[in-house]
Order: structure tokens, then C-alpha cells, then sequence
């Protein structure tokens, strides 16, 4: 089992505090909303050191950050 960071909640918790992408883009001390936009649309990774800020910013739990996924993982499985 995977994890995938929820970006869907992300998005719902932000629009719900009244937050810019900007805003968070200053919180996260990324230079301008567009490099939000593109981690809040999946296009680039969260960070795990802006994963905290996140879930402090937002008042998110980080179980709330976080979904399992049945997805096949684009590694393959060391055997023995």
C-alpha cells in the first residue's frame, strides 16, 4: 500500500481559510503562486519539509494529508 499526499484536501482547506495561492506560496517561501499552482495541481511534488507548514497553515491533520493508494509503486520490488 501507497501513500499520496491529498491534494484535493489541500486545495478544499485552503479555499476554506480564504487563502491565495500566493498567500501559501509566502507561507511556503516559494518564489511566486505559479510554483504553488503547480505543486497544488500535481505537476510538482510538495516538498516533505513544506508538508509540516501545510498541515500547521491549514489546520490539518497529517492524516488528512495523506491517502492510500492502490497504485503500483514505478519501482520494482527487490526480491530475494
Amino acid at each position: 500500500m501507497l501513500y499520496e499526499v491529498n491534494l484535493a484536501a489541500i486545495k478544499k482547506a485552503r479555499l476554506s481559510k480564504g487563502f491565495t495561492m500566493d498567500k501559501m506560496a509566502k507561507f511556503l517561501g516559494l518564489d511566486g503562486k505559479s510554483n504553488y499552482y503547480k505543486r497544488e495541481n500535481g505537476i510538482t511534488n510538495f516538498k516533505s519539509t513544506e508538508l509540516p507548514v501545510l498541515c500547521d497553515v491549514l489546520d490539518l491533520n497529517y492524516e488528512k494529508i495523506f491517502v492510500k493508494t492502490l497504485r503500483k509503486s514505478k519501482h520494482k520490488e527487490v526480491t530475494a
